[in-house]
């Protein structure tokens, strides 16, 4: 079963337009390129984000920073700043 921090990290890939198995980018033509898609993408991996915040905070622990639930080091250095990427 995928854990919620390895959907975020894939869903995150997506959003940036980068292939999370592959760590390539994705074709300008791809549907996942298209601004309503990369938007949705982007709420997806926040409410993913939300979500893993609160299981930590229920089991008493301290929630990671969205830095440290991260993507694979193929896809991080070809992250973009948020503000461009939608």
């Amino acid at each position: 079963m995928m854990s919620p921090a390895e959907a975020r990290s894939i869903v995150e890939a997506l959003a940036i337009g980068v292939d999370p198995l592959s760590g390539e980018l994705l074709s300008q033509h791809a549907v996942l390129r298209q601004p309503e898609v990369v938007r949705a993408l982007f709420l997806a991996s926040r409410a993913l984000e939300t979500a893993l915040s609160r299981d930590e905070e229920r089991e008493g622990g301290e929630a990671a920073p969205a830095a440290l639930v991260s993507l694979p080091p193929a896809i991080a250095v070809r992250r973009r700043p948020r503000a461009l990427a939608a």
